[in-house]
């Protein structure tokens, strides 16, 4: 299964004690990198025998501030890295297939504030990448050339979240080939907003206004939803509260005020004072899981009436 591991074991420690502040796997499940406050990225690999290994070569500065995310390419496009980090930048990385040491491919600096969230444009639309910032603008970069991951230029932006002081603190995107190119973005604020690419206006226009949090957005994903006639988007803000949005996929584009009426919003009944930072759906979209400061991963699953309950907590 795409992006999940074989497995739930122990893996190697740093050598020094840092906070992590994200993780993702590569398509397979058998890489996992990790970002972190010392400013550090580590990539860990699944050996045959089961173990996690952190190799010399897949552990290094990338920054010259703290990392905030991490996000892996499509393989279509080989072993491509991509961090953000308070230094205003992000930075493409790629896994040199002789030596195994990632090289820096190309550093994006259009910001002039931290970068605080990163993730690759579905692979059908080609090597792109977003990045989200707290000047709240989304910026699409684009390898025009896949064989020259030097040049990435600036090819779309777009304010999305001009209020609160941090701007722009997570985003997604629907990997769906049928809906065209739509991106959620979370801000700061609490905002919450789908944003859908209109070829017709060649802009980025917002497409569902969702019901927002009182605190900053701290993750949101987009469920994939192949044979489904819905959108699910799952969104968790600061004080631990967690939604599941859903949406009809044949929606006209109509304003914003008409579409708040069709989005059904589900809140999960996560333990109280226990906050959750990161959540993940299966690659069918079926399954939610949801992680954060209690060291466990719970997994939610729609019962027949629309409500989520947690099946199972590892």
């Amino acid at each position: 299964m795409p992006g999940f591991p074989p497995s739930s074991v122990a893996l190697p420690q740093p050598p020094t004690s840092t906070f992590i502040h994200d993780c993702s796997f590569d398509y397979y499940g058998r890489r996992l990198a990790t970002c972190s406050g010392d400013r550090f990225l580590r990539i860990y690999t699944l050996e045959e025998n089961g173990e996690w290994i952190l190799k010399p070569t897949s552990t290094f500065l990338a920054h010259e501030a703290s990392l905030w995310r991490c996000t892996w390419s499509h393989p279509t496009y080989g072993s491509l890295l991509s961090t953000c980090s308070d230094d205003s930048t992000s930075i493409i990385w790629e896994e040199d297939p002789s030596s195994h040491k990632w090289i820096k491919k190309a550093t994006l600096s259009d910001s002039r504030k931290p970068v605080q969230v990163v993730e690759f444009c579905p692979e059908h639309v080609g090597l792109r990448l977003a990045t989200g910032s707290a000047d709240g603008v989304i910026r699409i970069y684009e390898a025009i050339d896949v064989l020259n991951l030097e040049h990435w230029p600036l090819s779309q932006r777009f304010d999305a979240c001009l209020e609160g002081e941090l701007g722009v603190t997570a985003l997604s995107w629907c990997r769906s080939r049928f809906d065209g190119l739509m991106i959620v973005v979370g801000g700061s604020s609490g905002s919450l907003k789908v944003w859908k690419f209109s070829e017709g206006s060649r802009s980025w226009k917002v497409y569902v206004e969702l019901d927002g949090f009182q605190e900053r957005v701290l993750d949101v994903k987009w469920a994939n939803g192949v044979g489904r006639g819905y959108h699910l988007i799952s969104a968790v803000a600061g004080g631990g509260v967690v939604r599941v949005y859903k949406f009809k996929r044949d929606k006209a584009e109509e304003e914003v005020g008409e579409k708040e009426k069709d989005v059904d919003v589900r809140t999960l009944e996560t333990k109280e004072g226990e906050d959750v930072w990161r959540l993940g759906w299966n690659e069918t979209g079926t399954v939610l899981a949801t992680s954060g400061e209690g060291g466990k991963v719970n997994m939610w699953k729609a019962t027949f009436d629309g409500d989520w309950k947690c099946v199972e907590e590892v």
